[in-house]
């Protein structure tokens, strides 16, 4: 397992003291959930995230259904339409990954503008064939399903996931599909168990990575699961970079967009 860095540390209580402060929680809920984040760290760093969500949600509830509806509700009132251009579909990929709650340290939702976009092997999405696209926050899932379209019309078989438990201000499977029918997706739609990550090593992921030529996940946590798992066949991640470890790896700034092919990342964590 790999050993946590000091950012990823102050990350993880960062998150979770936010959590609780925005749930209002009291002294006693509040030792319950940092007693049950610290735990959590002799787990892999992508499922001591989901692990600790868990307590918040225990003790507090939901406490991002509404927002992550009311953001939702903004996206959709935008003018949303399928990107012209590779470049411009990479950007709106990424954009939308800004939208975030609990994320610290240099990082936080309205303090950051979005930069760049930085492209390492991202070229393995002018392929064709079937694409497995996992989705991360819900308020970004229009500008997902805008990106899987103009996938669709380069060729690409596009089949979109979410995990069925709520996460943070994630896409569940049941919202995803929501959006999906709101927007007229015509492509396929799959849900992973639980809190099952595409990269995690459960039968369902396991079963969308072989049954199909490309994984794209979105977000800080898919990219995590991955290099936590190490699940191999070909994967590009998409994510904006919201925290030091995943931005210095492929040389970018917090705020720039990444996409960057999964074998490039693993090198950079010398994994």
């Amino acid at each position: 397992m790999m050993k946590w860095r000091e950012e990823c540390v102050r990350c993880l209580l960062d998150a979770r003291i936010y959590d609780a402060f925005r749930g209002y929680a009291t002294d006693k809920e509040l030792q319950f959930i940092l007693a049950t984040t610290v735990g959590s760290m002799q787990l892999p760093k992508s499922k001591a995230f989901r692990f600790s969500w868990k307590a918040v949600k225990a003790v507090l509830g939901d406490i991002y259904a509404l927002e992550k509806r009311k953001l939702l509700e903004e996206t959709l009132s935008k003018n949303l339409k399928v990107p012209d251009t590779f470049d411009e579909a990479l950007t709106m990929m990424t954009m939308g990954n800004l939208y975030d709650t609990a994320v610290g340290g240099e990082y936080r939702l309205g303090n950051v503008k979005f930069g760049k976009v930085v492209a390492v092997g991202a070229e393995r999405l002018l392929e064709k064939g079937s694409m497995v696209y996992a989705v991360d926050n819900l308020p970004e899932v229009p500008y997902d399903i805008m990106v899987a379209k103009f996938f669709q019309e380069m060729g690409w078989e596009v089949t979109l996931v979410a995990r069925e438990e709520s996460y943070e201000i994630d896409a569940t499977y049941s919202e995803l599909v929501e959006v999906a029918q709101l927007l007229g997706w015509e492509g396929k739609v799959e849900a992973l168990p639980k809190d099952c990550t595409i990269f995690d090593p459960c039968s369902k992921a396991r079963e969308l990575r072989e049954d199909n030529d490309l994984v794209l996940a979105k977000g800080l946590l898919n990219a995590d699961a991955y290099i936590d798992y190490k699940p191999g066949g070909d994967v590009v991640l998409a994510y904006a970079a919201k925290c030091k470890p995943l931005a210095e790896a492929v040389g970018a700034q917090i705020g720039d967009g990444v996409v960057v092919e999964g074998k490039y990342l693993l090198k950079a964590f010398k994994r």
